[in-house]
């Protein structure tokens, strides 16, 4: 007798679940009118400190928001469509919603531009962990929001829920936020050539990947090992998540750290003296 053996499938979208249309209008042109506003604030920045990298900054995050769908099919995340979604792209066959670009620009790039100068002039270690939890506290407020007014949600086992969010992933979030206005300090501090600061492009999605996916393993591999995980096991592995998310957060700070001791030190150098000149040749 022939036995199928079916593997275990992770669970299933609510596609069925109603998306409040009224929301995602005003979701759309708040977030929308914000990125364009930060643009113009961003070229502003450019044109003052006579560097186009505030700007790829911000533009940097909206072309970086692609990498969405990924987090989606890592982390349950499903977009509420019920076929009235305005879709901005589709990939994975993930309808991404017309505001995911500029949610990402405000969450992800407006911090960034904020605090990136003086970071790269005053940081410690305790004022880059202070930052991180106040944008976990912010990320928390904002995706509670949006969950609670029905434009997505959080499906399947996911620890740590309050109010159907999973809060384990503010804290991911919160690394990934801090630590990409931490590493364009960095580069605001080693760059003189400003075709090296296109590499801010590259920067975000790796960041992202970087703290948000690889801090994120442990938890991620349970939850998309069955339609129902363990929850005990969940619950434990969202502390070796965050864990490793400081772990991330920490090893960012250490390089600007280092980085700005490196250009104190250029700075106290003296200068090099000048070589004395040869003597004048003895003629006969």
């Amino acid at each position: 007798m022939m036995v199928s053996m079916v593997p275990p499938q992770p669970p299933a979208p609510p596609y069925d679940l109603p998306l409040n249309t009224t929301m995602q209008t005003v979701a759309t042109l708040v977030l929308w009118a914000g990125t364009a506003a930060l643009v113009i604030h961003g070229a502003r920045m450019a044109r003052s400190e006579r560097s186009p990298f505030p700007l790829f900054l911000v533009l940097a995050v909206a072309a970086g928001s692609v990498i969405e769908p990924i987090y989606d099919i890592t982390y349950h995340l499903h977009w509420l469509d019920a076929g009235e979604q305005w879709t901005l792209f589709t990939s994975f066959g993930l309808p991404q919603p017309v505001w995911v670009m500029p949610a990402y620009v405000m969450v992800f790039g407006l911090p960034a531009l904020v605090l990136y100068r003086s970071l790269s002039e005053n940081a410690t270690m305790g004022r880059i962990f202070k930052l991180g939890a106040l944008t976990t506290l912010t990320t928390a407020i904002f995706e509670i929001t949006a969950i609670n007014l029905d434009l997505y949600v959080y499906y399947g086992e996911s620890p740590w829920r309050v109010f159907d969010y999973p809060l384990f992933i503010a804290f991911m979030e919160g690394a990934q936020i801090t630590g990409f206005a931490v590493l364009c300090a960095v580069i605001r501090l080693k760059t003189t050539d400003v075709r090296h600061q296109l590499v801010v492009f590259a920067l975000f999605p790796a960041n992202f990947a970087y703290d948000v996916i690889g801090a994120g393993f442990p938890t991620l591999i349970l939850q998309n090992s069955s339609p129902d995980p363990n929850g005990g096991l969940l619950f434990a592995s969202a502390f070796v998540s965050v864990a490793l998310a400081a772990t991330a957060l920490w090893w960012s700070g250490r390089l600007l750290l280092a980085t700005q001791d490196a250009a104190a030190d250029a700075t106290r150098r003296p200068p090099v003296a000048a070589r004395p000149a040869a003597p004048d040749a003895v003629t006969a």
